[in-house]
């Protein structure tokens, strides 16, 4: 299967277009509240709505055998609730004023109230799939948040190490953003009616874009412009965090200069970014970050190769190939 070019976002969700408005209600009726504080933050996330592409590939992964289960339309409300409670204590982490060219809840409400409401958030969703009623579903995603959080502590704990090596990093970001994918493709699959081939297909689908969306996320931490990302530009250099293109521009780098690169980071200050940035990008190290998320979709779309064709099939494989070149 070839994708000759990336369709609109709105084109591939085409076919669970019904789905993902259902979705959408869903989510609003899960974040209605009377009391009047937690009514205004749930509003303002709701207004820094995003991609939904993990709802989205719960839904797509849930229709392949050509099914409709009105359990996958809740599954997916319960992972975009978690991934969201992700992001807010992100934002707390990395001190984050924008999320989606919005105030972040960081930013609005403070560290306190921004951490609440991410734990908020995760109980939401757990008792969303409580409500499931299906023990192998909320066996799997309370391993995949177990999974998430294992991943954010091993980030923070690795900054600075840039010269990790690359089968260590590749765990971190399998565990803190492929897992969550990877867990919504296997779940849609699951409601779908599918045999364990097919769920385990698709699981490996989800986790090979999971990684290329990671890497490139790293990437366009260093080439994308604070407007378009929606998140201020340049976070994971001043907050040291290691990132693939980081890891091959200080593997590359002469011992002096990597010293010397390591002490400027550390330091910080006024024209950090673009230093990092335009040596990233001379050496040819974003290249190559980006060839790999390009490996890795290329074996996300050889793994759904096996599947049945179907316009839910083209719609995944579209979402590889969009998500290793789009801008934000």
């Amino acid at each position: 299967m070839t994708v000759v070019r990336r369709p609109a976002l709105a084109e591939i969700y085409a076919p669970i277009d019904t789905d993902l408005k259902e979705f959408h209600e869903t989510l609003k009726r899960e974040l209605s509240s009377e009391d009047k504080l937690i009514k205004e933050i749930h509003e303002h996330l709701l207004k820094m709505a995003g991609k939904y592409l993990r709802p989205a590939l719960t839904i797509l992964s849930s229709r392949v055998d050509g099914k409709q289960n009105p359990d996958a339309i809740r599954l997916a409300c319960a992972i975009e609730l978690i991934h969201t409670a992700t992001l807010v204590h992100d934002d707390v982490i990395d001190d984050s004023e924008l999320r989606r060219n919005q105030p972040s809840i960081y930013f609005k409400w403070g560290r306190e109230i921004s951490i609440v409401s991410g734990d908020y958030l995760y109980a939401k969703a757990f008792m969303l799939l409580a409500s499931l009623k299906d023990v192998w579903v909320n066996q799997a995603f309370a391993a995949c948040a177990h999974v998430i959080c294992e991943g954010e502590m091993k980030q923070i704990e690795k900054r600075e190490s840039f010269l990790l090596a690359e089968p260590d990093y590749l765990k971190i970001i399998h565990k803190k953003t492929a897992a969550l994918m990877q867990a919504a493709c296997m779940g849609g699959a699951y409601y779908s009616g599918a045999g364990p081939a097919a769920i385990e297909k698709l699981g490996d689908y989800g986790y090979r874009l999971g990684m290329a969306f990671q890497i490139v996320d790293d990437c366009l931490d260093l080439t994308g412009e604070t407007e378009s990302l929606g998140k201020t530009a340049g976070l994971d250099v001043y907050k040291n965090e290691v990132t693939l293109p980081l890891l091959y521009l200080f593997r590359d780098l002469p011992e002096a200069e990597r010293e010397d690169l390591l002490a400027g980071m550390r330091a910080g200050g006024d024209g950090l970014f673009e230093r990092v940035k335009a040596l990233a990008v001379r050496k040819g190290a974003v290249d190559r970050a980006m060839d790999k998320a390009r490996e890795y979709i290329e074996g996300a779309v050889a793994d759904i190769d096996v599947l049945k064709p179907s316009p839910y099939r083209d719609s995944l494989a579209s979402l590889a190939t969009h998500c290793v070149e789009r801008a934000r």
